[in-house]
């Protein structure tokens, strides 16, 4: 599997076990991407491409080429007036039937998807997270293992820098109730 494809079926598994359909939902305001290694100028363009995009933006950084699955996750989370940049967060999974979340090593919150599909900040996260991680990582990667072989086509690379445009809106299906 080349790099790209590998890359993008950890984020799409990523996405699916969190509970974000694998297609445009209604509340399309999260955005999954990959690129090198986190550190302070990255995550400037991290915040920008969140900014440009109105999306809360989770990043998986890879260590080289080669690498099978990211050194790292990274969530660009809008403010109100910011975006803050939550380095060092890790999958973890409390059980088999639950969905994946994400939860900071540095501070005790973590990250999950509601029933909006909008991604919420929460105080507090797991005491001993070991086992969880290891299952959820292994969760993602099974899933990753069957999906796509070919890129999708919004897949695309964006240089530092570069303009970013909100993709066009699919159309929403409302319901009346």
């Amino acid at each position: 599997m080349n790099v790209q494809l590998n890359r993008q079926n950890i984020m799409l598994a990523l996405r699916q076990t969190m509970g974000w359909p694998p297609y445009a939902p209604a509340n399309d305001c999260l955005a999954f991407t990959s690129g090198r290694p986190m550190d302070v100028e990255n995550g400037i363009e991290i915040g920008r491409i969140a900014t440009a995009l109105g999306k809360d933006v989770i990043y998986s950084g890879w260590a080289s080429e080669s690498a099978r699955e990211p050194s790292g996750f990274t969530i660009a989370y809008r403010m109100i007036d910011s975006v803050d940049i939550v380095d060092r967060v890790v999958p973890y999974v409390a059980n088999d039937g639950s969905p994946v979340i994400l939860i900071s090593t540095t501070q005790d919150e973590h990250f999950a998807i509601d029933a909006r599909g909008s991604l919420v900040r929460a105080a507090g996260k797991p005491q001993a997270p070991g086992k969880g991680r290891l299952l959820a990582m292994k969760r993602i990667k099974a899933l990753a293992k069957n999906l796509r072989t070919t890129l999708l086509e919004q897949n695309r690379h964006v240089p530092v820098g570069a303009p970013v445009e909100r993709p066009a809106p699919a159309e929403t299906i409302v319901r009346f109730g």
